[in-house]
C-alpha cells in the first residue's frame, strides 16, 4: 500500500511524524540498541570530581521508583555565584529543593577533617538520603526479601546445585537478608554495602549465569538478589563520594544557589493518516532510489502478517494520549542552550539520575550545543518527546530542533534499516539500572554494565517467586515502551 491521501506541508508535523514512525518501528523491530553504555568518573581530576558529584547528588534527588523523579542536574557558573539547576521529569517539587539545600549545607558545614569526621558525615548523610528515598527503598528491600526468600527455597529443594562449590556458603549467607523488610532502612544499606564484596555475590552471578537455560524465574530471582544488594549499597557509597568529592570542590559551596527547570510542554505528534502505511514509512525512511526498497517492503509486508505490524503502529499513536514527557536531562539541555548559560569550568556535562534513553543520547549527539554525551541503557520509550515549538517551524528555535529531530529520526532509522536487513530477532529485553557493585568507579569492571535485573512497583507478597516475570518485575522485565525508571 502507498501513501494516499493530503500531502504532510507542515515541516514541523512532517518532521514529528517521522520520528515517531521511526521509533514505533525500531520498538518493535529491534528494542534495544546495544549494550547500555557506562561511563567511568573516577575522581582524578577536579572535572571527575565535578561530575560524579553531580551525578550522586541527581541519584539521591530520585526519590521514588518510577520515572516522575527522574533527576538531571547542571552546574552554572555566573559572575556571582555557582548555580546547582536541577529538572525532574516531573517538575521537582519543594520538598526535594529543600532536601538539596540540607544536604549541601551539610556538606558544606559539618567537620569533614579527620578521616573519623569524614566516615561520620558519610553516615549522617546516609541516614537522610535513606530516610529521604524510604518509598523507593522500602520497595527495593521486599524485592530483595523475596528474591532472597526464592532463592534459598530453591537451593534447599535442589540436592544436585546445593553440592556446587560455594552454594553452602551462601544459604549460610543469605539469610542476613531474609526479613529484609522489617529491618531499618540505613542497616539494610548498610548490610548490603558491608556484603557488597563478599564471595557469595560471585557465587549468586555464577548460578545467574548457569541457570540461564533454567525456568526464567530462576535466574531472574539469583540476579535479582545481587542486583539489589547492589542498589541499596549505592546509598551508603553515594553517601561517602559526595563527603570525598566535597574535600576537592568545597569553593562550590561556598556561594551558591538552587533554582529548578519548569517542565516545558511536550510535542504532540500529528495523528496517523493516509501516509501511514508500512510500504509509505520505509520508503521515506531509505534514500531516494535505494535499491533494497522493494525487498525490505516485501520482508516487512511478511512480517506484518504474524505481527500485525501496521496496526500496532497506529494503536501507538492512540495509547501515546497523555503519556508523553520531555526528559530531564533534555529539559535541562534546552535550559542552558536557549538561554546560553555557561557550565562550570566550560565543562558540558549534564548528569542524570538514571542511564539516558537512546533517544535522549541521540539527541544529545546531534545537538548544536556539543553537549557531553550521556551514559545510555540503549532502549527507546515511545513517549519520548521534545519540547513543544509554538508556532511550529516559524519559531525561533525551529532549525536548531530541526536539525537534530532529522538525524534522530536517521539515526532510529538506520537501526530499523539494519534490522530489516540482517532479519534478525529483536534484541533481547534489559533493564535500565545497573547493578554497580565495584571496589570503587577506578575499579570498575565493564562486565557490570551487561548484568542489570529490572523492578517494579509490586505490592503483593508470595512465598514464591514462581511468577517473578510477569508480576514482580513487570514494570521493567516487560516494559511497554513507556518509560516507567
Amino acid at each position: 500500500m502507498v501513501g494516499v491521501g493530503k500531502p504532510r506541508l507542515d515541516k514541523h508535523g512532517k518532521i514529528l511524524s517521522r520520528l515517531f514512525e521511526n521509533l514505533a518501528l525500531f520498538h518493535i523491530l529491534k528494542r534495544v540498541d546495544g549494550p547500555p553504555l557506562i561511563a567511568v568518573h573516577a575522581p582524578a581530576t577536579i572535572q571527575d570530581a565535578r561530575r560524579r558529584f553531580l551525578k550522586n547528588l541527581s541519584y539521591i534527588c530520585d526519590y521514588r521508583k518510577g520515572g516522575d523523579t527522574t533527576t538531571s542536574m547542571a552546574l552554572e557558573q555566573t559572575k556571582q555565584n555557582c548555580v546547582f539547576w536541577i529538572a525532574a521529569n516531573s517538575a521537582p517539587n519543594d520538598k526535594v529543593i529543600v532536601f538539596l539545600g540540607e544536604v549541601l549545607e551539610m556538606l558544606k558545614n559539618e567537620p569533614k577533617g579527620t578521616e573519623t569526621e569524614q566516615k561520620a558525615l558519610g553516615l549522617r548523610l546516609a541516614k537522610k538520603c535513606a530516610d529521604f528515598a524510604a518509598p523507593r527503598l522500602k520497595k527495593e528491600s521486599k524485592l530483595l526479601h523475596r528474591a532472597v526468600r526464592y532463592c534459598g527455597k530453591y537451593l534447599q529443594v535442589d540436592t544436585a546445585v546445593a553440592q556446587k562449590p560455594g552454594v553452602k556458603a551462601l544459604l549460610e549467607w543469605l539469610p542476613q537478608f531474609s526479613d529484609s523488610t522489617n529491618i531499618d532502612t540505613l542497616t539494610l544499606c548498610q548490610t548490603a554495602y558491608d556484603a557488597r564484596h563478599d564471595s557469595q555475590m560471585a557465587t549468586l552471578r555464577a548460578l545467574s549465569q548457569e541457570f540461564s537455560v533454567a525456568p526464567p524465574e530462576t535466574a531472574k530471582a539469583f540476579q535479582a538478589v545481587r542486583h539489589f544488594i547492589g542498589r541499596l549499597a549505592e546509598r551508603v557509597r553515594n553517601s561517602i563520594y559526595l563527603v570525598q568529592d566535597t574535600l576537592l570542590l568545597g569553593a562550590l559551596l561556598n556561594s551558591y544557589e538552587i533554582r529548578r527547570v519548569g517542565v516545558p510542554v511536550a510535542a504532540k505528534v500529528p495523528p496517523p493518516d493516509g501516509h501511514t502505511n508500512l510500504n509509505s514509512i520505509l520508503k521515506r525512511m531509505l534514500p531516494a532510489n535505494d535499491p533494497r526498497l522493494e525487498e525490505m517492503q516485501s520482508y516487512v509486508t511478511w512480517l506484518d502478517g504474524p505481527m500485525k505490524l501496521e496496526e500496532a503502529i497506529k494503536n501507538m499513536y492512540a495509547e501515546d494520549s497523555g503519556q508523553s514527557c520531555v526528559h530531564a536531562e533534555i529539559q535541562m539541555l534546552e535550559e542552558f542552550h536557549r538561554n546560553k548559560r555557561s557550565f562550570m569550568g566550560n565543562d558540558r556535562y549534564i548528569a542524570c539520575s538514571k542511564l539516558a534513553c537512546l533517544c535522549c543520547k541521540l539527541y544529545f549527539r546531534h545537538h548544536p550545543g556539543n553537549f557531553l554525551e550521556p551514559e545510555s541503557h540503549q532502549k527507546a520509550y515511545l513517549n519520548w518527546r521534545p519540547v513543544e515549538l509554538p508556532d511550529g517551524w516559524k519559531n525561533e528555535h525551529w532549525l536548531d530542533q530541526r536539525k537534530v529531530l532529522a538525524n534522530l529520526a536517521k539515526g532510529l532509522g538506520e537501526a530499523v534499516e539494519m534490522q530489516i536487513s540482517s532479519q534478525q530477532q529483536p534484541n533481547p529485553w534489559q533493564p535500565d539500572s545497573v547493578t554497580n557493585i565495584t571496589a570503587s568507579m577506578a575499579t570498575f569492571d565493564p562486565s557490570e554494565s551487561q548484568e542489570m535485573v529490572g523492578e517494579n512497583n509490586s505490592s503483593e507478597d508470595s512465598a514464591s517467586l514462581g511468577h517473578l516475570g510477569e508480576g514482580d518485575f513487570s514494570d521493567e522485565y516487560f516494559s511497554d515502551g513507556y518509560a516507567t525508571e
